[in-house]
């Protein structure tokens, strides 16, 4: 019975690595192919939002040019980066508020820490819409390159760290003894967690915008998976002395 499930986690994790990696190596044996398809994808998924902003603005019977088209986007994107500068311009000093008028007492520190946060965060969205602007212009001219080579970037990042980590997953589901429900549940969980991660940044993402911002495969993805296989690697090659030293030292500066 422990064996049929172990073979059974291993498989799903298994196809997950194959998938994975067969990405990685494409982009590196077919670098020239891989960058022509991803050139076509993406002038296409920005050209269909250009359209899709036109239509908005002039309605789904106005001609308008390929330059017209990206000037209709970049307004939208001067649009929402008012918006969100407005925003910010209303979050930042109510989160000060307290601050300013003394209310806050000892909660001070965070609701500083809070507008800055807040600024912060702001700020590098409408950083990210004026490089969207900026970037259209360059495809105005046609000049490509750039966007291609984040895009080819950010497929490798993203498959490697899927490699690595469904790689440390599979030999622990076929060595670690005993495979206890703990592990399990565990292994279970970030093997959903990849599939649904994997399908959302294929299927379940704005393209477009992800293209003209450089907004590519989510940090906090990364480090999730970084940190998951730092502990899958703990477990499967030192018995996890790491992560129980740790456990300890956080345990010991916890109070009581």
């Amino acid at each position: 019975m422990e064996l049929a499930g172990r073979l059974a986690l291993a498989g799903v994790q298994l196809a997950g690595l194959i998938l994975s990696a067969f990405l990685v190596i494409v982009t590196y044996t077919n670098p020239q192919q891989v960058e022509e398809r991803l050139q076509d994808f993406a002038v296409a998924k920005v050209e269909a939002a250009a359209h899709e902003a036109w239509e908005k603005v002039k309605g789904p019977s106005a001609e308008g040019g390929r330059a017209e088209r990206f000037g209709a986007l970049a307004e939208r994107f001067g649009r929402d980066e008012d918006r969100v500068d407005e925003r910010r311009r209303q979050i930042v000093p109510a989160l000060l508020a307290p601050v300013m008028s003394g209310r806050c007492k000892e909660n001070c520190d965070f609701w500083a820490v809070a507008a800055v946060v807040a600024n912060s965060a702001l700020v590098q969205r409408i950083g990210r819409l004026q490089l969207g602007r900026a970037t259209l212009r360059d495809y105005v001219v046609e000049r490509y390159q750039s966007t291609v080579n984040g895009l080819l970037t950010d497929l490798r990042r993203f498959g490697l760290v899927n490699v690595m980590a469904l790689s440390l997953m599979v030999g622990l589901a076929l060595f670690r003894k005993p495979l206890n429900w703990r592990f399990t549940a565990f292994s279970v969980a970030l093997t959903g967690y990849i599939a649904w991660a994997a399908y959302a940044y294929v299927f379940g993402q704005n393209w477009a915008l992800a293209i003209l911002m450089n907004e590519w495969a989510a940090p906090a993805y990364q480090t999730t998976l970084i940190v998951a296989s730092c502990l899958f690697f703990d477990w499967l090659f030192l018995a996890g002395a790491v992560t129980t030293t740790v456990i300890n030292a956080v345990t010991s500066i916890l109070p009581g």
